[in-house]
Order: structure tokens, then C-alpha cells, then sequence
């Protein structure tokens, strides 16, 4: 039972190591984008999958998604693919007057088995780094 506990801790330490990196590029770019312009958005990740609010831009939400395909830039195109939609990371963005005022993300996958590298691979450019 020991060597079991062992090796279990182990295993949870490697895998929380691997993760790190990808959660703090994560965290730098939310503190990065939140009070930044809304147009940074469009020059670091690039088209929304989705748009939501009214039409004069005071408020609005745009959702980005690890489901959108890329362009040859890197950063994603209007349409994600359906069929990873379910298993995507998703970024939510909260703009009023134009500025970023929140951040959220939803990573569907669960955290594990290399999914966050969907999660910091759609913000890295993001991070100023």
C-alpha cells in the first residue's frame, strides 16, 4: 500500500508540473486583457465564435473557443468545429465602453490529459511574453 501511495503522489506531482506553465500563461493573460482595449482581443486571439449584446458596443461578450480552426497568423477563424465543441476551452470576455472587464474560462475537457494546453495555447499571444 505504501509503494501504491507512493507512486500515486508521484504521478500527481508530475502531472500538476506539466500543467503550470500552461495554468500561468492562463492567468497572465486574464490580468493582461482584463481593463485592456477590446481591440487587443482581435490582434492576440483573433475572431470571436460568438458575439452577444447590443449593437453600440457598450456591452458586450465575445466568446473564443480551442474548437476554432486557426489561420496561417495563428489566430482563430469565426466557425468552430462542432464536433470539438464539447471538449473545448472556451474564454468569455466581458466588454463595456470598449475595455475588458472580466474574464472567464471554461475548459470542458476537465483539467487533466493535456487540455490546458488548448486553454493556453488560444490566450499565450496575449501575455505581452
Amino acid at each position: 500500500m505504501p509503494k501504491l501511495t507512493l507512486a500515486l503522489t508521484a504521478m500527481s506531482l508530475l502531472l500538476v508540473g506539466c500543467g503550470a506553465p500552461h495554468l500561468q500563461t492562463i492567468h497572465r493573460a486574464e490580468k493582461a486583457l482584463t481593463g485592456a482595449p477590446a481591440e487587443r482581443l482581435a490582434a492576440c486571439i483573433g475572431e470571436p465564435a460568438r458575439l452577444d449584446g447590443n449593437g453600440d458596443g457598450e456591452h458586450q461578450v465575445l466568446t473564443f473557443s480551442s474548437a476554432q480552426p486557426r489561420g496561417l497568423d495563428g489566430r482563430t477563424l469565426a466557425e468552430p468545429e462542432a464536433a470539438l465543441a464539447s471538449r473545448a476551452c472556451v474564454f468569455r470576455f466581458t466588454v463595456e465602453d470598449g475595455t475588458v472587464v472580466a474574464v472567464r474560462s471554461e475548459n470542458r475537457a476537465g483539467w487533466g490529459f493535456g487540455s490546458i494546453t488548448r486553454c493556453s495555447a488560444l490566450v499565450a499571444a496575449c501575455t505581452g511574453g
